[in-house]
């Protein structure tokens, strides 16, 4: 591309400066093409030999040197455009002959490229997608470069972009669904901060296909330097071009952003959400109209009918059905907090799971230890969660808030898009009970927007990496037990009851950093292939290590002198989990099926006894939204109305998530069915009271 360059400014001589400066800066994506896979390769990322690499690194050489002879090139379709239009050719300007067709049909090249480029690395039922899903992606992809052509002025910046753009979201989606198990989603936009955050335990090798997609980017690429303004722009005109292509920018994407407004693509088109497993969605409809179809559930309405009035009556009455329940037992434990007012911590541990329920994964595998064996917890059981792979803040907000994101959708992340300064919260209950409230997480501070989302939910002081100079590392970040001896500094340094949240790290994936050396069976799972094994039996590993540091916090706080009660429960499942499931579950129903993934495990847990509580470990399967109201009423702490009608609903619902809810039966059933309990429509009025009229 240098010799080309030089070759370049020696034969156009004639041109002016700035022709010579914009004809080699054309040729500036195919040297970032270069350079990015010859740095990635260096770092070994790169999964081919170097004869397939050279033929990479060719290509990407020929398209940026002829793009620097881009003018010669057009300058010979003009001259076929002047041959072909007889006399009056002359009258035209030689880059606008045949511009309208050409401009449309590399419109709709990059529409086609891009609509490819999203979904071939990852969607193995790419072929198998309806024609009708294809043609929706496609021409929403080519209203998006309509927009795009006439924002850039009719040249081929704004396109080009564009397509480098949805290039590297197809990589991305590639990753994501290799290492979660889950597409990209419409609010993951607020978390890019998060996931360059966690990046670095995931291995990003480029693949030939990777490398091959690359190469189709930039064919792409060059073939869009020939998009040229459709109008020629004689110095007199160039105000009033310059404003025809904002105008028409501006028309479409006004039009574009109305539609999705206002036609719900799912009526319309039959598209499908699949909230509970949104990569079946990705992957039968393509990315485009799943993504779309995810961005209208986004909003947060009002249901059907609501009202306040009727909403607060509704939440009055459930309350007042609960306190008819409430015994002599409720007035001893309310008595015993009053009196003692214990500190309480909760810890979310990352990625935690007991996925022996999984048939003990075809080896017999027992599952967490110490955790199973807990024979005095005040109560334990499943937790049904409402996200798979990811997504810990949204068990965050289903804890410390009680609210559910059954009704709120996968696509949605509150602490991202919500003001959540006027939310009922746990926090926020603590301190009105003169609890000192904290938050630790032994990550960046900005992950998850959690530096805002804490502030907003009323703790009183974040400890996040900062305070984690020297501590212990595990795997994927500051251990379990590390994050546990800050916990005991916490109580060493203040008597006075306490409100602590502890969200580890260490169990974060992927798991291929192969840095583990398990203290249990290396497992050959007959289910899955060996690829798979390797990452479960990391996984297990990480496992068994959180439980050792569970089991070592739990017998030191047995010592203490001071009453401590402690929520442990896992956030979601590792991405992994899905393969297994599908491998060992094959033919059961969607709902059965779904909600295997989507259950972790509690314990309540207190070194004193509890009033009115035998502390054998009974077990009662609940749903992150009512956690933080079942452990308030064990110890006896002051339930807010909200609070005791999520308990109250229970009686009908026992459990919900982004999946379903379970029914007194033990069944699940899907949120969409028409012949739903009554109380889940309770429940999301009950949620919009407390969550939509507020944020």
């Amino acid at each position: 591309m240098v010799i080309s360059s030089v070759i370049f400014v020696r034969m156009k001589a004639e041109l002016s400066l700035r022709d010579k400066i914009i004809s080699l800066c054309r040729a500036i994506p195919f040297a970032c093409l270069l350079l990015f896979v010859c740095v990635w390769f260096a770092l070994g990322k790169v999964q081919c030999g170097p004869v397939f690499l050279s033929g990479v690194t060719l290509v990407f050489t020929l398209l940026g040197s002829l793009s620097v002879f881009r003018g010669h090139l057009l300058g010979a379709v003009s001259a076929v455009g002047k041959h072909s239009a007889g006399r009056n050719a002359s009258t035209m300007y030689p880059e606008q002959r045949f511009a309208v067709p050409r401009n449309i049909l590399l419109l709709i090249l990059a529409a086609v490229y891009s609509y490819v480029a999203l979904d071939i690395l990852w969607n193995d039922a790419f072929f198998a997608v309806q024609f009708g899903f294809a043609l929706m992606g496609i021409v929403a992809l080519l209203i998006a470069y309509l927009f795009l052509y006439f924002l850039g002025q009719g040249t081929c910046v704004g396109v080009s972009l564009g397509v480098a753009f949805f290039t590297v979201i197809g990589i991305v989606q590639y990753f994501v669904v290799q290492y979660k198990a889950s597409p990209i989603l419409p609010s993951d936009v607020y978390a890019l901060g998060t996931a360059a955050a966690v990046s670095s335990g995931y291995d990003l090798v480029f693949t030939k296909e990777v490398l091959w997609l690359l190469v189709a980017c930039a064919v792409v690429l060059f073939l869009l330097e020939f998009l040229v303004p459709a109008v020629s722009r004689r110095r007199a005109k160039v105000a009033s071009v310059v404003a025809v292509n904002t105008a028409c920018a501006l028309a479409v994407g006004g039009a574009a952003l109305g539609f999705l407004n206002t036609v719900d693509l799912g009526d319309t088109f039959g598209t499908d959400n699949a909230i509970w497993q949104p990569l079946v969605s990705y992957k039968t409809q393509g990315f485009m109209p799943s993504f779309l179809t995810l961005v209208q559930q986004m909003r947060l309405s009002a249901p059907d009918g609501y009202t306040q009035d009727g909403a607060e009556q509704l939440e009055n009455d459930y309350a007042a059905a609960y306190d008819s329940a409430q015994g002599e037992v409720a007035v001893m434990a309310t008595a015993q907090f009053e009196e003692i007012r214990p500190t309480v911590i909760a810890i979310m541990n990352e990625s935690f799971s007991d996925l022996s329920s999984m048939d003990g994964l075809g080896v017999g595998y027992q599952g967490p230890t110490y955790l199973k064996s807990l024979g005095d917890a005040a109560l334990t059981g499943n937790l049904a969660v409402s996200v798979h792979g990811g997504g810990t803040a949204n068990s965050e907000f289903e804890f410390l808030t009680g609210n559910s994101m059954s009704h709120l959708g996968v696509a949605l992340y509150p602490y991202s898009v919500f003001n959540l300064s006027r939310v009922q919260s746990l926090p926020r209950q603590f301190a009105e009970l003169g609890y000192k409230t904290t938050a630790v997480h032994p990550s960046w501070a900005s992950n998850w927007n959690r530096d805002r989302a804490y502030v907003a939910l009323g703790f009183d002081e974040f400890l996040d990496i900062d305070d984690f100079d020297g501590a212990e590392w595990f795997h994927a970040g500051v251990s379990d037990a590390a994050t546990y001896d800050k916990v005991l500094e916490l109580l060493r340094e203040d008597d006075a009851p306490q409100f602590i949240f502890d969200l580890t790290m260490q169990n974060h994936g992927g798991y291929t950093v192969g840095d583990i050396s398990p203290n249990l069976p290396l497992y050959d799972f007959p289910a899955v292939d060996a690829s798979l094994d390797a990452q479960m039996n990391e996984y297990l590993a990480c496992v068994e290590r959180s439980d050792q540091a569970l089991a070592a916090f739990i017998e030191e706080l047995r010592a203490l002198d001071r009453p401590v009660v402690v929520l442990f429960f896992g956030d979601h499942q590792p991405g992994i989990s899905s393969a297994f499931n599908d491998a060992m579950y094959a033919g059961e129903d969607e709902l059965t099926h779904a909600e295997r993934i989507y259950t972790t495990t509690y314990a309540i847990w207190a070194n004193y006894d509890i009033a009115g509580n035998d502390q054998i470990s009974l077990r009662d399967d609940l749903s992150t939204n009512a956690l933080g109201a079942k452990l308030m009423e064990i110890i006896g702490a002051p339930l807010t109305d909200y609070q005791k009608a999520t308990l109250a609903v229970r009686s009908e619902v026992p459990a919900i998530n982004s999946v379903g809810y379970r029914g007194v039966d033990g069944l699940w059933r899907n949120l969409a069915a028409e012949d739903r309990v009554p109380a889940v429509d309770d429940l999301e009025w009950l949620q919009y009271l407390n969550l939509g009229s507020k944020v």
